[in-house]
């Protein structure tokens, strides 16, 4: 008997394909061996199975294939690991940051002329303070009432004489939406590239990190990295005008911070303390071959293999336990809009010209101690959807750590650590009429709600120092507030006969919601057409006759000087966004009104 030449047709992947193939198998090279092809017989019992067995498998095969691509990955979780293949660093639940107003009340001097310098305080970082919201904010920064730049008036007077009796001091200090928590890891015999974890997804800032033998160890962007940039005390802060001094530090100790929906992990090297060779920055003189007496170094006479003393990638820990301070913000609503900050939680004040016969005074100066918000505190803190990681992680692998072009800062800005805050969109428009590279770069910020709201200044202040960090040379960046236009549209469509109308149109509204829910980028067009197509899909819909979009204004809205006919497009299937200008659709329910025909 020759050899059965089967063929197999590997596109029929499903239950009803797998199924049809095997009967048509078992007809064509079994037609005396097996006859009865009802659906109630044994046999087909056997090939449902089979089909069943095959569905499944092919399946699963596909959801793998799909899952292991960030282009086609669909699981939160494969996105964000997917992205950080590409140099995208998914941190946690960003903090808003924002700039508190405080105020005390100083007894005056002996003549009434001012206030007692010795009891002028200094509220230190980490003082708490609480929104009418409840969420609790901390200090970042110590606020000096002593300060010259402080506003102060006079608050109470005295009856007899009429001079000032007390003086009210205004200062202000930069807050974040963040609790200083600690915690303790204990840490078993040395394991290579330990892994350890120290809390849930919320943390937004590592502290510090100290042993039990009082080892500190130090965050870095990759383990290879053995050099850190600390900031200390300028002594001579008050003549040079420079309050911090910016040192490198060798860190043989250090960890990355790896974060996903099960919680925060210190990643360490495999390394021991003692494979630790320096505790110093390399001496240029000690890496540069000696080159016939030349004062100079050149090119030829550099010797990269003099840089290397350790291939481990830092110390991980052995036999200790962990000492972890962090920052954590458990709340997706920390956003408070402006008056709101008004109680103080736990304080720390210090009198550093306390005179010892006025200290009976300090606790009232204490208790004076209030807070306001002359703005809101604002911010992006919610974790990114699975698009936006996608669309960052691109634009973070074509950047390669540093920041050429307009998509390159962009990245740049999305990667700026959730400690320092956090923005929604950003945008980066070069002037090209300017000699040097001027930058204007525009950014949008969410409130409580998650409506798109002008950034704070701090949050601006903060996306500076990070763009600088990473600048070419002869760019200069200006941060500009991105402005909001509210846009919602009419809708008319033709429903099929059999068809309720009002199930339908609630099915639009609802498919509406769905697809047009994510925040617009800046300058991004609102293409109506894509209207079209989204209504269209739905059950029940025949044809959408009209889409007309509408400019929203008055209260709760923001409004601007144009018209909804300025920013269509010649042909009317688009709104053209400027590139300064976000689209918004506020409230969905009153936004967008649909009429069934």
């Amino acid at each position: 008997m020759a050899d059965k030449k089967i063929l197999v047709n590997y596109t029929n992947r499903d239950f009803n394909s797998i199924k049809r193939d095997l009967e048509e198998h078992a007809r064509r090279y079994y037609p005396d061996t097996y006859k009865d092809f009802s659906e109630n017989s044994f046999g087909s019992y056997i090939l449902d199975t089979v089909s069943y067995v095959g569905d499944m498998l092919s399946f699963y095969l596909d959801y793998q294939v799909n899952e292991s691509f960030l282009g086609t990955a669909v699981e939160y979780e494969n996105v964000r690991r997917l992205a950080r293949n590409t140099g995208y660093n998914f941190t946690g639940r960003p903090a808003a940051f924002g700039m508190a107003t405080f105020y005390v009340i100083i007894p005056a001097n002996t003549s009434g002329l001012g206030p007692d310098r010795s009891l002028i305080p200094i509220l230190r970082t980490g003082t708490e303070v609480r929104a009418t919201t409840g969420t609790t904010f901390v200090l970042t920064e110590d606020v000096d009432f002593g300060n010259a730049k402080n506003e102060v008036i006079a608050a109470r007077f005295d009856s007899t004489t009429g001079k000032p009796s007390s003086y009210a001091i205004r200062a202000q200090g930069q807050i974040k939406s963040t609790v200083l928590f600690r915690t303790t890891a204990g840490v078993g015999p040395y394991t290579r590239f330990s892994r350890i974890k120290i809390g849930s997804p919320s943390i937004a800032e590592i502290k510090s990190v100290v042993d039990s033998e009082g080892h500190e160890y130090y965050q870095v962007e990759h383990l290879s990295q053995d050099v850190v940039y600390i900031n200390t005390t300028n002594p001579n802060a008050l003549s040079d005008g420079v309050p911090q001094i910016m040192k490198a530090k060798v860190v043989p100790r250090r960890y990355v911070l790896d974060q996903d929906e099960t919680g925060t992990y210190l990643q360490f090297g495999y390394g021991t303390d003692d494979e630790i060779t320096t505790t110093d920055i390399t001496d240029p003189s000690q890496i540069a071959l000696k080159m016939s007496g030349r004062p100079f170094i050149t090119d030829s006479a550099f010797d990269p293999t003099k840089l290397l003393d350790t291939n481990t990638l830092g110390v991980a820990p052995a036999n200790t336990t962990l000492t972890v301070l962090y920052y954590q913000n458990d709340s997706d609503s920390v956003n408070v809009a402006q008056g709101n900050l008004n109680s103080i939680g736990i304080s720390a004040m210090t009198f550093p010209n306390a005179d010892g016969a006025r200290d009976s005074l300090q606790g009232t100066v204490r208790s004076s101690l209030e807070v306001s918000n002359d703005e809101a505190i604002v911010g992006n803190t919610a974790l990114p959807t699975s698009e936006e990681i996608r669309y960052r992680s691109y634009a973070a692998k074509a950047a390669q750590q540093r920041s050429v072009t307009r998509t390159d800062y962009e990245a740049y800005i999305y990667m700026m650590p959730p400690g320092f805050g956090s923005i929604k969109r950003a945008a980066i428009v070069n002037d090209p009429s300017s000699s040097n590279r001027r930058l204007s770069v525009y950014v949008i910020s969410e409130d409580q709600n998650e409506n798109l709201i002008t950034s704070n200044s701090t949050i601006k202040q903060n996306v500076k120092s990070w763009l600088n960090k990473n600048k070419m040379l002869n760019d200069n960046i200006d941060i500009y507030d991105a402005t909001v236009l509210n846009i919602g549209f009419d809708y008319e469509i033709m429903v099929h006969p059999t068809k309720d109308k009002i199930e339908v149109l609630n099915s639009v509204n609802q498919r509406l919601r769905s697809e047009l829910s994510n925040k617009m980028y800046i300058g991004e067009p609102f293409y109506l057409t894509n209207v079209f197509n989204i209504i269209n899909k739905v059950d029940g819909v025949v044809d959408t006759t009209r889409v007309t979009p509408v400019l929203k204004d008055g209260t709760g809205y923001n409004s601007a000087p144009v018209s909804i006919e300025e920013m269509k497009s010649i042909d009317g299937t688009y709104l053209k966004a400027p590139r300064n200008v976000v689209f918004e659709i506020k409230n969905f329910n009153a936004d967008i009104r649909g009429m069934a025909l």
